[in-house]
């Protein structure tokens, strides 16, 4: 009941915000803010409210704008692309709408989708990582690798932890530099050898590496419990249903499962090593303890 009052205040803001806004560099911006913080909740009738406004926004748009209008237009557009396509089905209207949409910069061309900052924060716009040729040239120091290829984009955040702001995307699959940070983190860098920001190691594919050998499980968390030996009446008897619930959900946490419920992914999000992108666990991945702590718990939900 509250996550449903959360969003549907969410989205009387958004309208009210996009009223109060004639400026239509300020009403593409708005939109694609709003598109990564609520899509995921989003009907399809509302994806088709947002294909209309960006249409009305874009038919609008001056014939000559600034080097700051043209970036801050260029980079709402890439992102709104990252997350319509994410969501094709009930966003294909959108889709068409961006297709529309004809960047003069160069950097629109590269695999490397940035994210603009909140319309409320004054902050520079972030780098975009240029794209790397199939074939990267040696630079001294750095190793190279490729993102796991997971058919979409992948984050690469200000700090090696998901708490840290989200300054570029990279697509899946595309080779990189690299250097390791820790056992969880690495540096990204672009192919002048300027630092881009950290990517989870997860994601991270070595040069020559199977896919298969980069973790896919958070480990050294207050849950690795879970995993390591069954639960008990006692571990549960102080729980009430919606931290049984937590428990439960941390075991898909834990293999980095990306929640479709808001509420779950703002808790886990909370979580220093938690970095949800995986759309779907095989069963296969549950070790026996994981198995029987899914069961267990959720009978005392």
């Amino acid at each position: 009941m509250l996550v449903a009052c959360f969003f549907l205040a969410s989205c009387k803001n958004t309208e009210e915000k996009s009223a109060k806004s004639t400026d239509p560099v300020d009403i593409i911006e708005t939109l694609s803010n709003d598109i990564s913080q609520l899509s995921d909740e989003w009907t399809k009738e509302q994806w088709d409210d947002a294909a209309d406004m960006f249409e009305n926004a874009l038919g609008n748009l001056p014939k000559s704008m600034t080097n700051d209008e043209e970036t801050i237009v260029s980079s709402s557009v890439s992102r709104m692309k990252v997350y319509a396509e994410r969501h094709r089905r009930r966003a294909s209207e959108l889709l068409g709408a961006l297709e529309k949409f004809s960047p003069s910069k160069a950097e629109a061309e590269t695999a490397a989708q940035p994210v603009a900052q909140p319309a409320a924060v004054s902050q520079p716009t972030p780098p975009v990582a240029s794209r790397p040729t199939a074939s990267l040239p040696p630079i001294a120091g750095l190793l190279t690798a490729h993102v796991i290829r997971e058919g979409g984009y992948t984050n690469v955040r200000e700090g090696p932890g998901t708490n840290y702001g989200i300054v570029t995307k990279i697509k899946d699959g595309s080779p990189i530099y690299y250097t390791d940070y820790n056992d969880k983190w690495c540096e990204v860098y672009d192919a002048s050898g300027q630092m881009l920001g950290y990517m989870h190691s997860s994601k991270v594919i070595r040069s020559g590496a199977p896919a298969a050998q980069p973790s896919r499980v958070a480990t050294g968390t207050e849950f690795d419990w879970l995993a390591n030996r069954y639960a008990t009446e006692a571990d549960l008897r102080y729980s009430d249903a919606s931290q049984l619930r937590i428990l439960r959900n941390a075991i898909y946490a834990r293999h980095y499962y990306r929640f479709k419920d808001a509420g779950l992914r703002r808790f886990f999000n909370s979580m220093q090593w938690y970095d949800g992108y995986r759309s779907e666990i095989p069963e296969s991945e549950f070790n026996k303890f994981e198995k029987y702590n899914i069961n267990f718990i959720k009978r005392h939900e």
